[in-house]
Protein backbone atom coordinates (compact mmCIF):
# COMPACT_ATOMS: atom_id res chain seq x y z
CA UNK A 1 0.00 0.00 0.00
CA UNK A 2 1.27 3.45 -1.21
CA UNK A 3 0.10 7.03 -0.41
CA UNK A 4 -2.01 8.18 2.39
CA UNK A 5 -4.78 7.19 4.57
CA UNK A 6 -8.01 8.24 3.05
CA UNK A 7 -11.05 9.98 4.79
CA UNK A 8 -12.58 6.09 4.19
CA UNK A 9 -10.23 4.50 6.62
CA UNK A 10 -11.30 6.02 10.35
CA UNK A 11 -9.31 4.71 13.25
CA UNK A 12 -11.67 2.51 15.41
CA UNK A 13 -11.45 1.13 19.02
CA UNK A 14 -9.87 -2.43 18.81
CA UNK A 15 -12.21 -5.63 19.60
CA UNK A 16 -10.85 -8.89 21.29
CA UNK A 17 -11.61 -10.15 17.53
CA UNK A 18 -8.48 -8.06 16.68
CA UNK A 19 -6.45 -9.35 18.82
CA UNK A 20 -5.05 -12.18 16.57
CA UNK A 21 -4.03 -9.69 14.01
CA UNK A 22 -2.36 -7.51 15.94
CA UNK A 23 -0.12 -9.84 17.55
CA UNK A 24 1.00 -10.71 13.55
CA UNK A 25 1.19 -7.10 13.00
CA UNK A 26 3.85 -7.12 16.04
CA UNK A 27 5.67 -9.91 14.76
CA UNK A 28 6.39 -9.44 11.47
CA UNK A 29 7.62 -5.74 12.06
CA UNK A 30 11.17 -5.39 10.59
CA UNK A 31 12.67 -3.23 13.66
CA UNK A 32 12.20 -3.31 17.09
CA UNK A 33 11.21 -7.20 17.39
CA UNK A 34 10.46 -8.30 20.90
CA UNK A 35 13.55 -9.97 21.66
CA UNK A 36 13.12 -11.78 25.53
CA UNK A 37 9.60 -10.18 26.50
CA UNK A 38 6.96 -12.55 25.59
CA UNK A 39 3.75 -10.42 24.60
CA UNK A 40 0.11 -12.61 24.24
CA UNK A 41 -3.12 -12.10 23.90
CA UNK A 42 -3.76 -11.86 27.51
CA UNK A 43 -1.57 -8.69 27.51
CA UNK A 44 -3.48 -6.66 24.57
CA UNK A 45 -7.01 -7.41 26.46
CA UNK A 46 -7.06 -4.33 29.33
CA UNK A 47 -5.90 -1.91 26.32
CA UNK A 48 -9.29 -2.88 24.54
CA UNK A 49 -11.52 -3.74 27.47
CA UNK A 50 -10.42 0.40 28.49
CA UNK A 51 -10.56 1.44 24.69
CA UNK A 52 -7.12 2.52 24.80
CA UNK A 53 -6.35 0.31 21.67
CA UNK A 54 -7.27 1.54 18.04
CA UNK A 55 -6.65 -0.20 14.62
CA UNK A 56 -6.97 1.10 10.96
CA UNK A 57 -8.18 -1.33 8.39
CA UNK A 58 -7.22 0.03 5.10
CA UNK A 59 -9.43 -2.48 2.87
CA UNK A 60 -11.23 -4.18 5.59
CA UNK A 61 -7.67 -5.64 7.01
CA UNK A 62 -6.33 -4.17 10.35
CA UNK A 63 -2.99 -3.06 9.07
CA UNK A 64 -1.87 -0.84 12.14
CA UNK A 65 -2.72 -0.90 15.77
CA UNK A 66 -1.50 1.43 18.42
CA UNK A 67 -2.49 1.24 22.45
CA UNK A 68 -2.09 4.03 25.11
CA UNK A 69 -0.95 2.84 28.87
CA UNK A 70 -2.64 5.82 30.41
CA UNK A 71 -1.13 4.79 33.68
CA UNK A 72 2.23 4.79 32.76
CA UNK A 73 1.57 7.73 30.22
CA UNK A 74 3.19 5.95 27.92
CA UNK A 75 2.70 4.59 24.28
CA UNK A 76 2.60 0.86 24.87
CA UNK A 77 2.01 -0.13 21.24
CA UNK A 78 2.50 1.71 17.48
CA UNK A 79 2.31 -0.55 14.90
CA UNK A 80 2.47 -0.55 10.89
CA UNK A 81 1.88 -3.95 9.41
CA UNK A 82 5.51 -4.01 6.48
CA UNK A 83 3.22 -3.84 3.93
CA UNK A 84 1.75 -0.21 4.66
CA UNK A 85 4.81 1.43 5.80
CA UNK A 86 4.62 5.09 4.26
CA UNK A 87 1.02 5.09 3.82
CA UNK A 88 0.32 7.92 6.97
CA UNK A 89 -1.09 5.14 9.14
CA UNK A 90 1.74 5.49 11.69
CA UNK A 91 1.15 9.13 12.07
CA UNK A 92 -2.56 8.86 12.14
CA UNK A 93 -2.28 6.60 15.13
CA UNK A 94 0.23 8.84 16.57
CA UNK A 95 -2.02 11.91 16.10
CA UNK A 96 -4.75 9.89 17.55
CA UNK A 97 -2.90 8.42 21.38
CA UNK A 98 -1.43 12.03 21.39
CA UNK A 99 -5.12 13.62 21.15
CA UNK A 100 -6.34 10.39 23.53
CA UNK A 101 -4.02 11.26 26.10
CA UNK A 102 -4.03 15.05 26.07
CA UNK A 103 -8.02 14.35 26.71
CA UNK A 104 -7.09 12.07 29.63
CA UNK A 105 -4.85 14.78 31.23
CA UNK A 106 -1.76 13.58 30.87
CA UNK A 107 1.20 15.74 31.04
CA UNK A 108 3.47 13.85 28.81
CA UNK A 109 3.46 10.90 26.56
CA UNK A 110 6.66 8.95 26.84
CA UNK A 111 7.76 5.68 24.72
CA UNK A 112 10.93 3.25 24.93
CA UNK A 113 12.25 2.30 21.54
CA UNK A 114 15.55 0.83 20.04
CA UNK A 115 18.29 3.45 18.94
CA UNK A 116 19.18 4.01 15.65
CA UNK A 117 15.50 2.77 13.81
CA UNK A 118 13.24 4.28 11.61
CA UNK A 119 10.91 4.35 14.54
CA UNK A 120 13.42 6.68 16.74
CA UNK A 121 13.45 9.27 13.49
CA UNK A 122 9.65 8.86 13.35
CA UNK A 123 8.96 9.61 16.97
CA UNK A 124 12.22 12.77 17.17
CA UNK A 125 10.16 13.74 13.78
CA UNK A 126 6.84 14.15 15.74
CA UNK A 127 8.07 16.55 18.42
CA UNK A 128 9.08 13.52 20.88
CA UNK A 129 12.61 13.84 22.78
CA UNK A 130 15.50 11.61 23.75
CA UNK A 131 15.15 11.35 27.65
CA UNK A 132 17.44 8.50 28.61
CA UNK A 133 19.86 5.73 26.72
CA UNK A 134 20.52 2.98 28.29
CA UNK A 135 22.35 0.18 25.85
CA UNK A 136 20.67 0.26 22.13
CA UNK A 137 17.49 1.08 24.08
CA UNK A 138 15.75 4.85 24.25
CA UNK A 139 13.43 6.43 26.31
CA UNK A 140 11.64 9.50 24.48
CA UNK A 141 9.17 11.52 25.78
CA UNK A 142 6.61 14.18 24.18
CA UNK A 143 5.07 17.05 26.40
CA UNK A 144 1.85 17.66 26.13
CA UNK A 145 0.79 20.79 28.29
Amino acid sequence: MTGRRSKSEPIRAARPSDIPRLMEIRAAVRENRLQTLAIGPDDYRPYIEDSRCWVVEPGGTVQAFAALDAEAASIWALFVDPTCEGSGLGRALLEHLIAEARARGLPALALETDAGTRAEAFYLGHGFAITARNLDTLSMSLPLA
